[in-house]
């Protein structure tokens, strides 16, 4: 059996997609007999080191400043102590997460100076945007150098879907292959509920590129000529307050930040979960939920989203409201298409997309 490190610059209580394909694939591993430790910023004076649910957690000193955007380590004497118990263990194999988090960079050093094999693993599939020009020129350069510099220490660059790897071509990196983003589908879960009205449901960051406003207006059209729909919206972020002072319909409901057990509940009220971003992205962790969960399912066509979403099992619209409106409403109206389609998406992630499939998968990628 191996004995695995894993660097990610947050893990929970922090969620995110990156916090939740982690989380599952380390359970997953530990079912398969092997061991794992988990090297993370500790961003929120969290226990520096503890053993949860056999996972062994190292958590990293930060400074304040961004650390709950961006982890900076401070490379101090704590630092080196707390690397320093990664010697008492015999590691065969390290996994980091993203090519710009320093958490990458100290696990790819840390594996160069012990001759331990690096595999990257990439969420993305364009630059990180800040939705201003001028900052991301510069912030896309210092991610190109923080490229350059980890790029020779990589054993194999692995993405979590096949269009992260084509960004990967694009920064003159080939990929080794896909480590798809997956679920535990022998989980339990709530039984879906039934209801009168045709409920809506948002998961994600509350941010302009997850393109959360064209929801909200699309809805709000639509619930002119339906009064049967209600609109879920689970997630914080920067434009949190903006959305709920700007859209104040009773039918729809902000739920703030849920952890999985509270969303999940969502999902089983759920007959359509929507997720169009605007910007590129790997393979959305909540599509897969939604779809383990029978929502029918309506996306655009960024990042991995297709290699999931299909005309055989949901709808891929513009990213703009009247494309998203028209689909919405095809769905309010068609119960039949509803119905095939949340039961199309359900065989999908079941047959596809399993953590057990993924972390053999990548074990054996490591060998």
């Amino acid at each position: 059996m191996k004995t695995i490190a894993i660097f990610s610059a947050y893990y929970y209580p922090h969620l995110g997609g990156i916090e939740r394909y982690i989380d599952n694939l380390m359970k997953e591993f530990i079912k398969m007999g092997h061991k794992v430790i988990l090297i993370t910023s500790n961003y929120d004076n969290l226990k520096e080191t503890e053993n949860k649910k056999g996972i062994e957690i190292i958590r990293l000193p930060v400074f304040n400043a961004f650390k709950h955007r961006y982890p900076i380590i401070k490379h101090n004497k704590e630092e080196r102590e707390l690397l320093s118990n990664l010697d008492n263990y015999k590691i065969d194999s390290i996994i980091v997460n993203t090519r710009f988090h320093l958490t990458s960079h100290i696990g790819a050093n840390y594996g160069k100076k012990k001759g331990i094999p690096v595999y990257l693993i990439e969420h993305g599939s364009n630059y990180v945007t800040l939705d201003n020009k001028f900052i991301d020129f510069f912030a896309n350069r210092y991610e190109d150098f923080l490229t350059m510099k980890i790029k020779n220490k990589i054993a194999g660059f692995y993405g979590v879907s096949k269009a992260c790897n084509e960004w990967l071509k694009r920064l003159k990196i080939s990929a080794s292959g896909v480590w798809y983003n997956s679920i535990d589908v022998n989980q339990k879960l709530p039984a879906k509920e039934k209801h009168k009205t045709i409920n809506f449901l948002y998961a994600g960051r509350l941010i302009k590129q997850k393109g959360v406003e064209n929801i909200l207006n699309a809805f709000s059209n639509l619930e002119k000529e339906h009064s049967n729909i209600r609109l879920f919206i689970a997630g914080e972020g920067p434009e949190f307050d903006y959305y709920k002072s700007s859209f104040t319909s009773k039918n729809i409901k902000f739920l703030g930040k849920l952890n999985y057990d509270e969303l999940v509940k969502y999902y089983a009220k759920t007959d359509i979960f929507l997720y169009p971003p605007l910007w590129p992205e790997g393979l959305p962790t909540s599509i897969l939920e939604a779809g383990l969960m029978k929502c029918a399912i309506i996306g655009t066509n960024q990042g991995g989203i297709t290699e999931v979403i299909n005309d055989s099992n949901g709808i891929i619209v513009k990213e703009n409201i009247k494309s998203l409106e028209k689909a919405m409403a095809r769905l309010i109206e068609d119960s039949k298409l509803r119905n095939k389609l949340q039961e199309a998406i359900y065989k999908t992630v079941i047959n596809e997309f399993s953590w057990e499939v993924t972390a053999k998968r990548i074990i054996t990628d490591m060998k």
